[in-house]
């Protein structure tokens, strides 16, 4: 195809072999993680590849892409996820400033509409529950949640916010680790920002 730079050749390239192995394009963080380029350059060659006719893509609360003249695997819809900071850094957790990049992933997945978030996991506090430091937790917004559901939840006036098994009780909730080296966290100041749904782990690292 004409008009592409070398690097946006390399792309469609890989963008091709993904849909080949995958059938469904890669997410804008899987480009850039191939060629070891950041989130927003990966997201401007694919700008690029589009407005050049490469590519078509359909944009909104879901995301589907695919190859121009190229139609060895099917295209499916996607939805697209905000990857929220491990922490709120004293902000709130769904603020614009605390978004890193968007996931898109199959909408035969995630059941309904959402919305949805994805934070990162940090430390060990739910290891029994399979839930490693680094995976990135697929959450779906909700203010409620029912006793033994795992919540993300904000504590406190400062905005802390923890991924936990979710009790509530006469005097208090309870957030309850799955790791005996913790104890439970108690407090009367809870909001449940949203409930598990996935878990999605790197194993390169």
């Amino acid at each position: 195809m004409k008009g592409l730079t070398d690097r946006q050749r390399e792309v469609l390239e890989f963008i091709k072999r993904y849909i080949e192995s995958n059938s469904y394009a890669p997410a804008v963080r899987d480009i850039a993680k191939q060629f070891g380029i950041t989130v927003k350059a990966a997201h401007d060659h694919l700008k690029a590849l589009e407005r050049k006719g490469a590519i078509h893509s359909s944009e909104g609360i879901s995301r589907s892409t695919g190859v121009v003249g190229f139609s060895s695997a099917p295209t499916i819809e996607t939805i697209a996820i905000p990857v929220l900071g491990a922490t709120a850094a004293g902000l709130p957790i769904l603020a614009e400033e605390n978004k890193e990049f968007e996931l898109h992933i199959p909408t035969t997945l995630i059941p309904g509409k959402g919305p949805y978030f994805a934070l990162h996991v940090e430390g060990d506090s739910m290891v029994d529950a399979g839930i490693l430091d680094g995976d990135l937790a697929i959450i779906k917004q909700t203010g409620n949640a029912n006793n033994g559901e795992i919540v993300v939840a904000r504590v406190g006036e400062e905005n802390r916010v923890t991924l936990k098994r979710f009790y509530l009780s006469s005097n208090a909730i309870e957030l309850r680790p799955e790791n005996p080296k913790y104890g439970s966290l108690y407090s009367k100041d809870v909001t449940v920002l949203g409930k598990l749904h996935m878990i999605i782990r790197d194993y390169e690292h």
